[in-house]
């Protein structure tokens, strides 16, 4: 067919007009992809405080954690704890996130990271055959070293009390955190006896599965429940007060590294108004503070049950 050599042209700009939109929008889709993965994948990021034209050669000192909450979060709430730290001694303090609970145990087996924000529950259960020594805990609002996990549920549900979890669709967090385990450790009340049980890896999903209604309950540590009160979640049964989840180090690690964050962290002091400024931005499990922690605070039969 013949077409006309000016409308023939007009077509051709079209088709290029059209296949370089389509690529264009194409490259945009897959570089939002790219950077929405790396944002939410920070697991293994090291963010350094060096300055332009003035580099810090202070020797880095890596600092671990569990996997209790989302990457984005443990960032937000523990970063600057880390700042803190390189401004206070003589080390820089790198964040280490992981993947799982017991990645951070081979981070401090293996000589990767110094120190560890750890679990109750897995430090109980791995301390002694990986070498482990907690030197901090931290202080609840009452300034005292303890959490407690709670049962949670829609505050419109039928779930009012531990009893009325039978039969019911239970969400935990990761199965190495104490939170996971005390329910049936401590009330009574057996796996056969719900309708299903699924874990979850952050603390905040079980909440969020909650809210979907995707599950009847859940249990998390209470500070976690907190923040979801007036979100429609609602406390039904809490547990006895629990040791706070440790700051730990590995026999390995150098004492004066050990010293140096205790020191650090141990000056805090609330009722200060600049230190008061200074944890605003902090995880809620650390704006009150810490105090020296030692084995005993740890009975091994809290982690005897599995």
């Amino acid at each position: 067919m013949y077409i006309p050599i000016k409308q023939n042209r007009i077509f051709k700009m079209r088709k290029a007009y059209l296949v370089g939109g389509i690529s264009f929008i194409i490259v945009l889709i897959l570089s939002l992809i790219l950077l929405y993965t790396s944002f939410l994948d920070i697991s293994y990021t090291s963010i350094s405080t060096d300055k332009p034209g003035n580099p810090d050669q202070r020797k880095v000192v890596y600092f671990g954690v569990v996997s209790r909450y989302s990457p984005h979060l443990l960032y937000e709430g523990y970063q600057p704890l880390m700042d803190y730290l390189s401004r206070e001694t003589a080390y820089q303090f790198r964040l280490r996130l992981s993947h799982t609970y017991q990645e951070t145990i081979e981070q401090l087996n293996s000589g990767e990271v110094s120190a560890a924000f750890l679990g109750t529950y897995i430090y109980i259960l791995n301390r002694d055959n990986s070498d482990l020594q907690c030197i901090l805990k931290p202080l609840n609002e009452s300034g005292e070293p303890f959490f407690h996990s709670v049962v949670v549920s829609l505050q419109n549900s039928g779930v009012n009390k531990i009893e009325d979890l039978k039969g019911k669709r239970l969400a935990l967090p990761s199965p190495h955190s104490y939170s996971a385990n005390w329910l049936f450790n401590n009330t009574g009340l057996k796996k056969a006896d719900m309708d299903s049980i699924y874990h979850f890896d952050f603390h905040n999903t079980v909440i969020y599965e909650i809210l979907k209604g995707d599950f009847d309950a859940g249990i998390v540590k209470d500070r976690v429940a907190r923040e979801f009160e007036d979100k429609g979640i609602r406390i039904i049964h809490r547990s006895d007060s629990i040791p706070a989840s440790p700051i730990v180090i590995h026999k390995r690690t150098k004492p004066e590294i050990a010293l140096a964050i205790s020191e650090a962290l141990l000056k805090i002091d609330i009722k200060q108004d600049e230190y008061k400024k200074l944890v605003l931005n902090w995880d809620p499990e650390f704006r009150y503070g810490f105090m020296t922690a030692a084995h005993q605070d740890y009975p091994n039969e809290m982690g005897a049950q599995r």
